[in-house]
């Protein structure tokens, strides 16, 4: 077998590493020095190394920002963003480390890393003895490719990679690595500022290569091409040689020093380096004996001697500060399948499974009132935990009384607070607070899928479970501090934490289903789904096609783009977007989406919502309070805040969400919130004035987008568009969305985009500050403190930078809106109970708030709603203590009925 040569691009890697899972989280030695960076690079490196058997290891680096392309092209990768400081700092310690690893790594002045990792590929493009294998994002590297050098493209850390062979390429882009050169010639690089043919664009670029193979007979044969192509082809000649030049890796740079050797980690020089640089679990990973004094503050596991395995709680055990973590099998705590709890306190850690022990009685709790019982410690005690709902709601299925005011902090939600995009679980989010500790999975250790199972080894599960209620008391101090930090306790302990009380009771309300209903709408819009397929293998069999099955789009493509030649414009995309382009071009395609439509209708929320009903009729949603990155809340099992009121259909599934005999339901809903916290942000006069006087304002966009007179009426069409912008303008709105979505040309797009910024100036400068703050600090940040991190501003690619400056723009305005709601919901859900009131919350969908009341209670509490929601901004400024008041007035449309659908 030959002998493996592993290549790695030192730059990409680190790059990587920088923007991994964890991120810009703050990992830093005792002396201030920035080390997230280079704990990842070395985790990712030792995991590609250890699964893999590499005879030599090589890294390559760029060295200084001149290179011999400058000289070519002054430009050369000049759109690229600053590296940040603190990633800046992390390049020497990187390359220390190699050294300390005995890992050769290499950099030469006026060359990149692509040319000193293309000159080693080289000297062994023909070897018969080993091969070459070249870790990089770097596209540009697939010209290197041959039978003997493979790219291995990265796809999640290092865990995930993409093999890049010749075949790999041919089915990426359809060309041969020999002309990747000229694919980069024709259409350029935007990561490196490469121009390319102004106008050839991936595919172009591609057909021109599979005729003419290369530049040279490309323009040999110009003549043969014809139209607009062949004019932009002529008159971008010199960018395309230039372009290929500049994107032509260099393979004889000289090499000092280089030879090939067997690479040998020295792992006893690493110990060393891990201290000085405080990576305490790599020490412990890589088995070395630790001194006393380099214990690590937080420890790593539980062992087993240190827990004790309890069938009846007992009076000794509890505690004044309890850190509980409760693991449940299934998703849906509602109907939670209880593995056990991990409790940590100053008397021990304990693993109990409760329902086990004689003590419990669901239905009679006189006779379990002594101290020595879990519901005794229940009663009496402090709780911190992760996921405060979950545990609350499962602990109260299973019969026990909690009193949620004992139950003082999550972990969970407070991490969320810390960084929002991390993803929302106890691994990730123990990773955001030290990225030094470790945990396994939930998937790890009970298994996925059909093999999910709480029987597993008693030892492992109970050591897995009390670890989470451990690493909860640890890592409490580095939230807070955290938190501290970043000015965002308030927002965490005044409004996210109370919020999740306020979650909790909605969803034990839960909201009662009318079933005949239901089952009227589901019969109904199953005889719609099945005549729309009977036409529409009707429309088939006149072409002479057998049925399909239209949930299929691999046999929806084939039908459309193979059998029946309609226009392939979106790659073979069957989505909604693609079907709605080609709608007047055959008219199966109206069938089928009318067939999309109704099935969702029908999977998702007619026949999908029985299963959710329990024995009183009603469903009880699940709030998801820490998965949007805008603060905005999400629903599940079933989703409640997804069923659309524009689309008739849809809006009549609401007529299945009834108010009891005697009650009705109050909807409250903010009118506009989102246009008028920009108002207030940005300090956009025009607006102010506007919410101040009542003027219509889609209205007063409409007059300024179309420069109408005083005399002149606004048309609804202008209203229409006006609208577009006022909604859209928070969502990056562009010429080229905007003369999609109104029919227009991209010139009178960009008139009307520049009529409507010179309408509201403040709003384009509000951008611009915004856009700034987040390239600077990486975040944004709404009235509340809330953090937005936004590392799309900081990449290489045009697109993702575009997509990360509208992430910014609308982050700070539609989280403040998010903000507001939870204000409101938590003064409500306060004032309804100490007020006396019968009425509840049952539901919150986007900017409504739905509340279930008596008859008698409407009036009341209607008018308790609306003025606290009035006030919600403003008592959001105080909770936060900043010494302001808003700018414009909220304003608050209600509607009362006996179900959903009359309240829209």
């Amino acid at each position: 077998m030959k002998k493996k040569i592993l290549l790695v691009d030192g730059n990409a890697l680190i790059f990587r590493a920088f923007y991994s899972s964890f991120g810009r989280v703050t990992l830093t030695t005792k002396s201030g020095i920035p080390t997230n960076a280079v704990y990842s690079f070395i985790n990712m490196l030792f995991n590609i190394i250890q699964k893999n058997d590499y005879y030599d290891i090589k890294i390559a680096f760029d060295k200084g920002k001149k290179t011999f392309r400058h000289d070519k092209l002054e430009d050369y990768k000049g759109g690229r963003k600053k590296t940040p400081d603190e990633l800046v700092k992390q390049f020497p310690i990187v390359r220390e480390f190699l050294t300390q690893a005995k890992i050769d790594w290499f950099e030469l002045d006026g060359f990149e890393a692509d040319d000193i990792i293309g000159t080693i590929s080289e000297m062994y493009n023909n070897n018969q003895d080993f091969e070459v294998e070249i870790l990089t994002s770097d596209q540009d590297m697939y010209q290197l490719i041959s039978d003997n050098v493979f790219v291995l493209s990265p796809q999640t850390g290092t865990s995930d990679m993409l093999v890049y062979d010749k075949e790999k390429l041919f089915e990426k882009w359809g060309i041969k690595p020999e002309q990747v050169i000229d694919y980069k010639g024709l259409r350029g690089d935007s990561s490196d500022n490469i121009k390319g043919v102004a106008g050839i664009g991936e595919k172009t670029a591609k057909e021109l290569l599979q005729s003419y193979n290369d530049l040279e007979n490309l323009y040999a044969n110009i003549e043969q091409i014809t139209g607009a192509k062949k004019q932009k082809l002529i008159d971008g000649k010199d960018d395309a040689f230039l372009s290929r030049e500049i994107a032509t890796i260099h393979k004889a740079v000289p090499l000092e020093g280089f030879e090939l050797r067997k690479t040998n980690v020295d792992f006893s020089m690493l110990k060393d380096f891990f201290i000085k640089y405080e990576m305490n679990s790599l020490i412990r990973k890589y088995a070395f004996e630790m001194d006393s004094s380099e214990e690590p503050v937080i420890e790593q596991v539980v062992i087993k001697n240190e827990l004790k395995e309890v069938k009846t709680w007992e009076n000794a055990f509890n505690g004044e500060k309890n850190f509980l973590y409760l693991e449940i099998l299934n998703d849906n705590y509602h109907n939670p399948d209880v593995i056990g709890l991990g409790i940590s306190n100053e008397k021990g850690n304990f693993f109990y499974i409760p329902g086990e022990s004689q003590e419990i009685s669901i239905f009679n709790w006189q006779d379990s009132g002594t101290e020595e019982n879990f519901q005794h410690f229940l009663d009496t005690s402090k709780f911190y935990t992760y996921d405060v709902k979950k545990t609350i709601y499962a602990l109260k299925k299973l019969g026990y009384n909690v009193k949620e005011e004992n139950f003082v902090y999550d972990m969970m939600i407070a991490c969320y607070v810390i960084n929002s995009n991390v993803k929302s679980n106890f691994e990730s989010h123990l990773n955001l607070i030290d990225p030094e500790l470790e945990i396994e999975t939930f998937e790890e250790v009970f298994g996925k899928g059909v093999k999910k199972t709480k029987q597993i080894d008693q030892v492992k599960k109970s050591n897995y479970i009390v670890s989470k209620a451990v690493y909860i008391k640890d890592t409490m101090p580095k939230i807070y501090e955290l938190l501290q930090e970043s000015g965002q306790t308030s927002l965490y302990e005044n409004i996210e934490l109370p919020f999740c009380f306020v979650l909790l009771n909605m969803e034990e309300q839960g909201v009662l289903i009318d079933r005949e209903e239901l089952k009227v709408q589901t019969q109904n819009v199953l005889e719609l789904l099945n005549n729309y397929e009977i036409e529409a293998n009707e429309i088939l069999a006149k072409e002479g096609i057998e049925p399909i099955n239209y949930a299929s789009p691999k046999q929806l493509k084939e039908t459309l783009f193979d059998k029946m030649n309609l226009p392939n414009t979106s790659k073979g995309s069957t989505d909604k977007e693609a079907l709605e382009a080609l709608e007047d071009k055959h008219p199966l395609i109206e069938k089928v989406l009318k067939i999309r439509k109704y099935s969702k209708l029908y999977s998702t929320y007619l026949k999908g919502f029985e299963k959710y009903i329990d024995r009183t009729n009603k469903v009880h949603t699940i709030y998801n309070q820490t998965l949007t990155n805008t603060g905005r809340l999400s629903s599940s099992e079933p989703n409640l805040q997804n069923i659309s009121v524009r689309d008739e259909d849809q809006r009549n599934v609401r007529k299945i969400f009834i108010a009891p005999n005697g009650y009705k339901y109050i909807s409250l809903d903010y009118s506009q919130i989102e246009l008028r916290v920009l108002a207030d942000i940005a300090n956009e006069k025009v607006l102010i004035n506007a919410y101040a006087n009542n003027i219509d304002i889609h209205e007063l966009a409409a007059r300024n987008i179309f420069s109408l007179k005083e005399d002149e009426k606004v048309t609804s069409e202008q209203r229409r568009i006006a609208k577009v912008f006022n909604f859209g303008i928070l969502y990056g709105l562009t010429k080229f969305g905007l003369s999609k979505d109104l029919k227009i040309s991209h010139k009178e797009a960009e008139e009307y985009i520049k009529a409507y910024n010179k309408s509201f100036p403040e709003i384009e400068n509000f951008k611009k500050e915004i856009i700034d703050f987040g390239e600077k600090n990486g975040y944004v940040e709404t009235q509340a403190n809330r953090r937005r991190y936004i590392y799309e501003l900081q990449n290489s690619n045009y697109m993702v930078r575009e997509f990360g400056k509208r992430a910014a723009v609308n982050a700070p305005v539609q989280g403040t809106a998010a903000d507001i709601l939870k204000v409101a919901m938590i003064e409500l859900y306060q004032n309804l109970k100490d007020k006396g009131f019968e009425a509840k919350m049952v539901s919150q969908i986007h900017d409504e708030i739905i509340i279930l009341a008596p008859e008698n209670e409407v009036q009341k509490a209607k008018e308790l709603a609306i003025e606290i929601m009035n006030k919600a901004y403003n008592k959001l400024f105080e909770i936060v203590g900043k010494d302001k008041e808003s700018r414009v007035l909220l304003e608050v449309n209600e509607a009362v009925g006996n179900n959903w659908f009359e309240l829209k």
